[in-house]
């Protein structure tokens, strides 16, 4: 069903009915609060209870929702969503509309990929669960909203078959669904808010600055496209190249992708086949971006095939450094003089602790990746391990959603130990490196990385390049392989439950091995792998020597023998 229709989004509430809005995690109750509002105050009133804050927050034009100067309650309400969505509001939840919650909107507004104007407006508001959704074109539908989309659709170099006619049909719907592929979305034809915040076509989107103050799209379409201060549009989805062509386009991303340490079936040879598909789906995991194996201009990005958005950097000043200080603080860095707006050694410093974090090289720069991981632009498509903060590219609504792989929540092996990124690394027989490697003493308890059962058992054989090894699979069919174990645990057995923290094994150097290590892979959703690296160094416990406190409920002695295969 479309958001625009959705019985709970629509706002036929009797006077005194009590709402909650669970889906923020804030509860915003209606009960004797009562305001009248004028442009830049609030007072308290003895009105009608229909002229409550939620009531006013879901009915007036956007003109009307809190800005800056306003005190009472609907700030209130605003601060504790703002909150809730993970976003720090310097001063706290205390009514007042100041530059704290104007640079908390725009740290919010900048996540969801929308203007980063620090006022509030319809858009805005649905995200944070204020305000019902803003009017949606759906099918079957005619007038000057659908012709808006249409021309958006045609502005983003997407067909529609029929032209600009007004008229929402199939032709419409399979230009929608074109555009949502190109651009890593749910290919469902239908406009949620997500794809209308990506087309420009709602009120608060970067590309929607003439769209007036209604949430009815404005029937005369901007002739150019306005980008965000932060993150330039450089190119259209049709300069990228796509499955089936062949030409130096395509050689280009084949020998991106190969630059980048991904194995491209048939090689470089200017063929957008199954191959280079499988490439740019593990490419874009790799990425932790939405894996869709279409060239959207984040991937492209990423892969250098076109120029990185302009992004804060050190001597810079202004609303865009605040932003980014703000998202530093919310992920748990300290950045030393607050969030002031001005990028020297304290906010580089912070980045580098960012960076060290998420497993990146630590240069203190705002490099493309780290602003991705870190939700300054918009694309991260899973929780990132060891950070406070999930950038989503979904509005907590009806919305589809791509559910991010499971990831491990123990260090897989304990302490003392090292390890490096040696992902690709070349191997015997031409083959790469799949893994990562964790140096330790045999013997060295080895830990289930998340909840799971133990879907494989591999024994050590002559000519075995893993040796004993454990195949552990999460609910969601991704896969942590274990490799070169000196002995299996007790309870660890093909088809046994384990729990994250007990120990299945044990560090040895079975198979094609010269040292005691751990070969550690992980197979998000059960796929091809990833770089383990990226997901296990942010938990990193070889300084460690303590026991995970998950306790395994089965008894984890070593056994001093391995059954014969």
């Amino acid at each position: 069903m479309p958001i625009a229709n959705h019985p709970d989004l629509v706002d036929s509430r009797p006077p005194f009915r009590t709402r909650t809005f669970a889906s923020i995690g804030v509860a915003v109750t209606v009960l004797a609060f009562s305001f009248t509002w004028s442009a830049t105050t609030v007072h308290a009133t003895t009105a009608p209870p229909q002229h409550s804050v939620t009531h006013l927050l879901t009915t007036k034009k956007a003109s009307t929702f809190p800005q800056i100067g306003d005190r009472g309650q609907a700030v209130r309400a605003l601060q504790q969503a703002l909150v809730a969505q993970g976003v720090t509001v310097i001063g706290g939840v205390d009514g007042i509309f100041g530059q704290g919650t104007s640079s908390a909107l725009k740290t919010f507004q900048l996540s969801k990929g929308l203007d980063v104007s620090g006022a509030m407006n319809s858009t805005t508001a649905f995200l944070l669960g204020l305000a019902p959704s803003p009017a949606l074109p759906i099918f079957g539908q005619r007038g000057a909203s659908v012709r808006a989309l249409q021309q958006a659709l045609t502005n983003a170099s997407i067909s529609v078959r029929g032209g600009i006619d007004g008229i929402f049909g199939a032709g419409t719907t399979s230009a929608v669904a074109a555009y949502q592929t190109s651009h890593g979305l749910t290919a469902t034809g239908v406009v949620d808010i997500t794809t209308a915040i990506s087309l420009g076509i709602v009120e608060g989107s970067t590309q929607a600055q003439a769209v007036p103050t209604t949430t009815v799209p404005s029937p005369t379409v901007p002739t150019t496209t306005a980008p965000s201060t932060t993150v330039p549009v450089i190119a259209t989805p049709s300069q990228f190249p796509v499955s089936g062509d062949n030409n130096d386009a395509v050689k280009a991303l084949q020998k991106a992708l190969v630059a980048a340490g991904i194995s491209l079936k048939g090689g470089v040879d200017g063929r957008f086949g199954a191959g280079t598909t499988n490439a740019v789906t593990t490419f874009q995991q790799n990425m932790r971006v939405a894996a869709t194996g279409v060239v959207d201009q984040l991937t492209a990005q990423l892969l250098g095939l076109t120029p990185a958005p302009m992004l804060p950097k050190k001597g810079d000043s202004g609303d865009v450094v605040t932003v980014l200080q703000n998202l530093l603080i919310t992920a748990g860095m300290t950045v030393k003089g607050g969030a002031d707006g001005k990028f020297g050694t304290a906010t580089s410093t912070a980045i580098s602790a960012f960076q060290n974090a998420q497993g990146l090289k630590a240069t203190g720069i705002l490099d493309l990746r780290t602003a991705l991981y870190l939700g300054f632009i918009p694309g991260l498509a899973t929780t990132t391990p060891g950070a406070s903060t999930t950038t989503t590219t979904t509005p907590p609504s009806t919305t589809p959603t791509n559910t991010p792989a499971t990831l491990p929540t123990v260090f897989p092996v304990l302490g003392p130990c090292w390890f490096t990124d040696t992902w690709k690394a070349p191997r015997s027989g031409g083959r790469q490196h799949e893994g990562v490697d964790i140096i330790a003493k045999s013997g060295t308890p080895i830990y289930a990385v998340t909840n799971g059962t133990i879907t494989r058992v591999f024994l050590d054989h002559p000519g075995s390049l893993g040796g004993n090894a454990v195949r552990l699979t999460a609910l969601d069919g991704t896969y942590f392989h274990y490799a070169h174990l000196s002995a299996f645990a007790d309870g660890a057995a093909l088809g046994a439950t384990v729990v994250a923290g007990q120990v299945i094994g044990y560090v040895g150097s079975t198979g094609s091995s010269s040292t005691p290590h751990l070969h550690f892979e992980y197979h998000p959703g059960g796929g091809a792998a990833s770089n383990p690296y990226l997901v296990v160094k942010p938990l990193d416990a070889c300084k460690s020597t303590t026991p995970p406190t998950t306790t395994a409920p089965t008894t984890t002695s070593p056994t001093t023998t391995v059954p014969a295969a």
